[in-house]
């Protein structure tokens, strides 16, 4: 049986790559806003990344499907977006004795994706997406609900 100390590492490996991979990695960090006219220099700077309305990322890969590249499109963005989540959803519960309450992980697991999200919006690393929100924190109660542990308190 895996200790619960080595799967908290492995959790921990995982959240910093994901992270790394959905703020940093291949992303020009830009914090110029700063000094160049604060958070409505950055406003104007993001407002053609930033979407604030439900679904209209969606929808958007939704109405591209039938052409060449819209179902690559659709699978890398919308379910990738979910897919890249399950494993917190997966491994939170059985590292940390309160997420296994569906409240407070869904608190933690919406905590955190906001949190990136904050990142990549204050770094212009990367769009900030309500769409990006939802699709990762269905992702990650998918990986809550598959969790076969999250009931269980004998992991040592």
């Amino acid at each position: 049986m895996i200790k619960r100390r080595v799967l908290k590492n492995i959790f921990i490996v995982y959240v910093l790559i994901l992270v790394y991979g959905m703020v940093i990695y291949h992303r020009n960090l830009d914090f110029s806003w700063v000094v160049t006219g604060g958070f409505v220099k950055l406003n104007a700077l993001m407002a053609d990344t930033t979407n604030l309305i439900p679904f209209a990322t969606i929808n958007r890969y939704l109405a591209i499907l039938d052409r060449p590249s819209g179902l690559g499109l659709f699978l890398y963005n919308v379910i990738g977006n979910m897919i890249i989540l399950i494993p917190f959803g997966y491994f939170f519960p059985i590292v940390s004795r309160r997420a296994k309450k569906w409240w407070f992980f869904a608190f933690v697991a919406l905590l955190f994706i906001l949190s990136i999200e904050a990142a990549q919006y204050l770094s212009m690393s990367g769009t900030l997406d309500v769409d990006d929100v939802l699709l990762n924190f269905i992702g990650a109660m998918i990986g809550y609900f598959l969790c076969p542990l999250k009931g269980k308190q004998n992991l040592k």
